[in-house]
């Protein structure tokens, strides 16, 4: 009966933890329209906590978008996608204009 009481609890443990692991797939980024877009165009050269552990304004954003194509070699998105990275920056990842 014990041993069938861990084996529930395992089980109860890991469905309580698949939330979790569906956002892992995605390096932690936060849910929400362009995080797709954010993990495959940040994620291919540096670690996504660069990304994560950031907090800037729209204008600093757009700028580091901008320097990472010309300067670090990043493939140019698209207007639709360079958009949703930027969205998706500013409203996970972001701070007031002036703060």
């Amino acid at each position: 009966m014990r041993q069938a009481t861990i084996l529930g609890g395992a089980a109860l443990a890991a469905l309580l933890a698949a939330p979790a692991a569906a956002q892992d797939d995605f390096g932690g980024l936060v849910e929400g329209p362009g995080r797709e877009d954010v993990f495959y165009n940040c994620g291919t050269c540096h670690s996504l906590r660069t990304v994560t552990n950031q907090r800037l304004q729209r204008w600093r954003w757009d700028q580091l978008l901008t320097w990472m194509v010309k300067e670090q070699g990043m493939e140019e998105p698209d207007p639709e996608t360079r958009a949703a990275i930027l969205e998706y920056l500013v409203a996970h990842y972001g701070v007031p204009e002036d703060g």
